[in-house]
């Protein structure tokens, strides 16, 4: 979580170079290996339905690189590995996750200049009814974890909070080496139960460093009858804009498999900030209509000075530091787009300061200046102070009691 930002300054003195080392090589590795497309998809028959992007190496569709489902056909952005030379895209007109001959479909090659580490834009796809080359990959979301290369993500997988995937030393990892975290496929939604049509889900989103059982406390306290507890498990490293566009993806995804019709978010920490990212991207692209609710707690809207320390002296830069550091361009355009309308925002925030050293107000970790961010408060619906400090405020029965009053009034 966002506290152990707080000791950056030591960590850089005590944490050795092992942890550089690997982020040296984890950095590395993601620019010999990945590259980003972006553009347009159009398909005149059907511009309001679901649309799924597949990156090939073949026309024949036997080597599936990855895949993206998106709410109906627009602008697109996707990373994908240096080797794929095609995109094929499709109107999945019955939610099947697979071709089927008369769905408006197309093809573009990718230039010869898409290779890793580099981005290609304004890539038109134009999606038609007229037959053309069948590809054979089946099911997409059954390839998932098998055909989909090194990286990848769990969706709608059943855990336990008591999972070992979820100890300290996992997510530790996830903010180390964020790409053998997913390689190692921890990263991903998780179902802590069956999927239940009847109730709407509630996703909760951790902190930097965290895991889905910093949550422990407040899930036992969810009611069960009306909502399904739903976890985000990412890799806490990396770049907070892409992050918002991965759960932008993920959630489409899932979607695109279980039609929910409502959706809640719980966020704590750096995970508000994740959140607001993914709602900028949904609101531009005039999707998650689904999307009721994000409560917020104790999240730094403002940025925290320790990521800043960590870009000013650290040997190697970890990704998300840029982005958290206060008055990047990550942060200063956090609030540009506005929330989609029918999204309320509930910001909770803490004021229990039990640092010894320094008399900034906040919650031990975050400045209350940070937390209550003039923006942020500008967008909420609601705002309330809890006597907690940045943990315990996820333990505090009052603050339970208090989500569960919110979900309850959506």
């Amino acid at each position: 979580m966002i506290h152990r930002l707080l000791a950056l300054c030591c960590a850089l003195l005590l944490a050795g170079c092992t942890n550089f080392m690997e982020l040296r090589q984890e950095l590395q590795e993601s620019k010999t290996q990945l590259g980003r497309v972006a553009g347009t998809v159009v398909s005149p028959s059907c511009a309001d339905c679901p649309t799924i992007l597949v990156a090939l190496d073949d026309l024949e569709g036997r080597v599936v690189h990855t895949y993206r489902v998106y709410e109906r056909p627009g602008a697109f952005q996707m990373v994908t590995f240096g080797g794929s030379r095609y995109l094929f895209g499709f109107n999945d007109l019955n939610n099947d996750f697979q071709y089927e001959q008369g769905e408006p479909s197309g093809w573009v090659r990718l230039p010869e200049k898409f290779t890793a580490g580099t981005r290609v834009e304004h890539i038109e796809l134009s999606l038609s009814r007229t037959p053309g080359n069948v590809p054979a990959f089946g099911n997409l979301f059954d390839l998932r974890g098998m055909t989909l290369g090194t990286i990848d993500v769990e969706l709608g997988k059943l855990a336990d909070l008591a999972d070992a995937r979820f100890d300290p030393d996992i997510a530790n990892l996830g903010m180390w080496q964020p790409l053998r975290f997913m390689k190692d496929s921890y990263a991903g939604i998780y179902f802590l139960g069956p999927y239940d049509a009847g109730k709407s889900p509630v996703l909760f989103v951790h902190g930097i460093n965290g895991s889905p059982r910093d949550f422990a406390a407040m899930i036992a306290t969810l009611d069960r009858s009306r909502f399904q507890p739903w976890v985000l498990y990412y890799p806490t490293g990396i770049d907070l804009a892409s992050l918002g566009d991965g759960v932008l993806g993920m959630l489409s995804e899932l979607r695109h498999r279980y039609p929910f019709k409502r959706l809640h978010i719980v966020a704590h920490s750096m995970g508000g900030v994740v959140v607001r990212s993914y709602l900028s991207a949904c609101a531009r692209a005039g999707n998650c209509n689904y999307l009721r609710s994000f409560t917020s707690i104790s999240s730094p809207f403002g940025g925290h000075q320790a990521a800043q320390s960590g870009v000013d002296y650290a040997p190697v830069v970890m990704p998300v530091w840029r982005s958290m550091a206060p008055g990047s361009s990550f942060m200063n355009t956090l609030f540009a787009t506005p929330l989609p309308r029918q999204v309320h925002h509930h910001l909770i925030f803490g004021y229990r300061n039990n640092v010894l050293v320094g008399k900034t107000s906040g919650d031990g970790t975050i400045t209350l200046v940070s937390q209550l961010r003039k923006e942020a408060q500008a967008q909420a619906v609601t705002q309330r102070g809890f006597d907690e400090d940045h943990l315990t405020i996820l333990k505090s029965d009052e603050v339970s009691a208090y989500v569960n009053e919110l979900l309850s009034i959506e």
